[in-house]
């Protein structure tokens, strides 16, 4: 694969950006630039990406196609993360309900670590978001066993 700098990219070794063709992802975040930021670099690895700026939009969505991954804030007006990720892990495995998910926060506290994965997510990141590491977190995540 080929960089706008014509370097080549390669998906082996340390500073290398993972292939994410073939994953879809479920971007669920308040933000706009947090959204574009994100949206931006998991297309450039080759994930396709549906945006959302509220969790009632994602969920509308859901009757349509199920994605491969979740990436959602867990601080938003109306429904937030936690409260989207407990209905989602109420579903059925093919309405979206074992679906791998990463919560992204601005929030540093451990309760809010420990709340989000009781509330099933996979992933728990840090605001501001390493966009490499939340590339593998997806890969991996999208790749690990259900």
């Amino acid at each position: 694969m080929q960089t706008d700098e014509g370097r080549t990219k390669t998906n082996e070794g340390a500073g290398s950006w993972p292939d994410l063709r073939g994953i879809h992802a479920f971007l669920i975040e308040d933000n706009e630039d947090t959204r574009t930021v994100v949206e931006e670099t998991l297309q450039h690895c080759g994930a396709m990406v549906s945006v959302y700026a509220s969790a009632t939009a994602a969920l509308a969505d859901l009757a349509e196609f199920v994605p491969t991954v979740f990436i959602c804030d867990l601080a938003m007006p109306g429904v937030g993360g936690l409260q989207f990720m407990r209905h989602m892990r109420q579903l059925p495995p093919q309405r979206g309900g074992a679906v791998p998910a990463i919560a992204i926060t601005a929030h540093d506290e451990d309760y809010a670590a420990v709340q989000a994965l009781e509330a099933g997510f996979n992933v728990y990141m840090i605001k501001p978001i390493k966009l490499e590491e939340l590339c593998r977190a997806v890969k991996d995540v999208a790749s690990a066993p259900s």
